[in-house]
């Protein structure tokens, strides 16, 4: 059911997408069930009705001639915020000082997750409005038994239970782990190189949605999870 939610706030949404991925080349536009990466996500948040605008923050003429087609508008970053080593962050504050965005709120959304959906949008930006967030990030929950790292021939041990009593699935919450699908931030604080600070909270997004795209390995499984669960206008 859709949530009851009524925008009080100029928000706009950035995705960075620079065309000099080195694990996949030109990774953001490579076909993913027959659409460029950048696609599910870019659409699943102009629908979303949450933004105002949708920018990609770009290098690279062949993402910014689909992130205008897609009715995106696109920054072109500078090659000092391009390189292997350039943080999210960088790039995000860059984008801020260049365009100078006249909102409230910025949504950072990864490319990488494909298969999030416009309601997730809604429910995300319902809860940060209603709770008064200055950020928020998105989790998905994990039943993963993790275990310390040590050095060959040291004793490790377990972190997250007792190794001979495991709790079943049923019986355990498990963990919130950051999925990296999107990032909400006022404003003020992206200016000042903060993307999540203040009053910071989280949005649960369903485990079955977890995907995130970094080598070729990664492909087969988006694009079957994309092919299931990633949102498409035309259908």
């Amino acid at each position: 059911m859709e949530p009851d939610f009524k925008k009080k706030l100029r928000v706009i949404g950035v995705i960075l997408a620079r065309g000099g991925s080195t694990g996949i080349k030109l990774k953001n536009i490579k076909l993913l069930a027959g659409r460029p990466l950048l696609y599910w996500s870019m659409h699943a948040l102009r629908d979303s009705g949450v933004v105002d605008e949708v920018w990609v923050s770009t290098d690279h003429d062949d993402i910014e001639r689909i992130a205008l087609e897609g009715g995106a508008r696109v920054h072109r970053r500078s090659p000092q915020v391009s390189l292997d080593e350039t943080s999210s962050l960088e790039s995000l504050v860059e984008f801020m000082h260049v365009q100078k965005p006249q909102c409230d709120v910025v949504i950072h959304v990864q490319a990488t997750t494909p298969c999030i959906q416009p309601i997730h949008f809604k429910e995300l930006m319902k809860k940060y409005e209603d709770y008064n967030y200055d950020s928020m990030v998105t989790v998905v929950r994990l039943h993963l038994f993790r275990w310390q790292e040590v050095p060959d021939g040291v004793n490790t041990f377990a972190l997250t239970h007792h190794p001979d009593e495991k709790p079943r699935r049923q019986d355990w919450n498990g963990e919130l782990f950051e999925n990296g699908a999107a990032y909400v931030t006022r404003a003020h604080l992206l200016q000042r190189g903060v993307r999540v600070g203040g009053k910071v909270g989280y949005y649960e997004m369903p485990e079955r949605l977890f995907v995130d795209i970094d080598t070729h390995d990664d492909w087969p499984i988006a694009e079957d999870r994309v092919r299931r669960y990633g949102y498409n206008p035309d259908k």
